[in-house]
């Protein structure tokens, strides 16, 4: 890491952390996620919950997360990966930023741009999101900046004769670019510009998915009256 820190050595401040319930920066269902700080470095410690075959799970997810990261080592908009802390630990740069959902950049701004050369810089290197359209997914950095964060469920395009895989792989593209388009236009399909409209090509899933989510609303809606 820069000669800063070896982060193996991170372990026992994991393990107490985990242990005493403290330093945590944020839960899911798959773990919790840690924040390490030391003077001016600040370092996002990702652990898998649960015990046995539970545990074994989400292990082998943020070693999946970390292949990603692996291929998609300087690119913009993508947080450093330091890497594997005892096989089982993903450390990663932390990123001074909020969510898109707490702060929408203006439409007017060059923040779109930029997320669409991230995205096509994923592709390049063999990496699909998949799960873009989340808005904690995507974080609007120091003066506007993007950055792609969680790719615990990317999809990794592997050489040679993969059929399902790579059928996968360009499915993935397709959810990356529909949600660029969601993000940029907040869902009004209407008003997607001419040169935009090329990348907005939802598949049946997202179709079914749009559905029953619009139809769990209207009965949340009616329950609630």
């Amino acid at each position: 890491m820069n000669g800063t820190v070896d982060i193996q050595k991170l372990l026992p401040w994991i393990q107490q952390s985990l242990k005493d319930n403290t330093n945590l920066l944020a839960k899911g269902y798959q773990g919790q996620t840690l924040l390490y700080v030391d003077d001016d470095l600040k370092i996002v410690i990702k652990t898998p919950h649960g015990s046995g075959l539970i545990k074994y799970i989400h292990t082998r997810l943020l070693r999946h997360e970390h292949e990603a990261y692996e291929h998609l080592h300087g690119v913009s908009g993508v947080p450093k990966c330091y890497g594997l802390i005892d096989d089982t630990y993903l450390a990663i740069e932390y990123i001074e930023a909020d969510t898109i959902r707490r702060h929408r950049p203006s439409d007017d701004s060059s923040f779109y741009d930029q997320l669409f050369d991230t995205v096509e810089q994923l592709h390049a290197r063999n990496v699909a999101h998949a799960d873009l359209k989340k808005k904690d997914n995507l974080l609007v950095g120091k003066e506007g900046k993007p950055y792609i964060i969680d790719f615990g469920v990317a999809i990794i395009y592997k050489p040679g004769f993969h059929i399902l895989n790579h059928y996968l792989f360009r499915l993935g593209k397709r959810f990356d670019y529909n949600a660029w388009i969601k993000h940029k236009y907040m869902g009004r399909i209407s008003a997607i510009g001419d040169t935009d409209k090329r990348y907005y090509n939802r598949s049946v899933l997202e179709k079914v998915s749009s559905k029953l989510k619009q139809n769990y609303m209207r009965l949340k809606d009616i329950f609630n009256r």
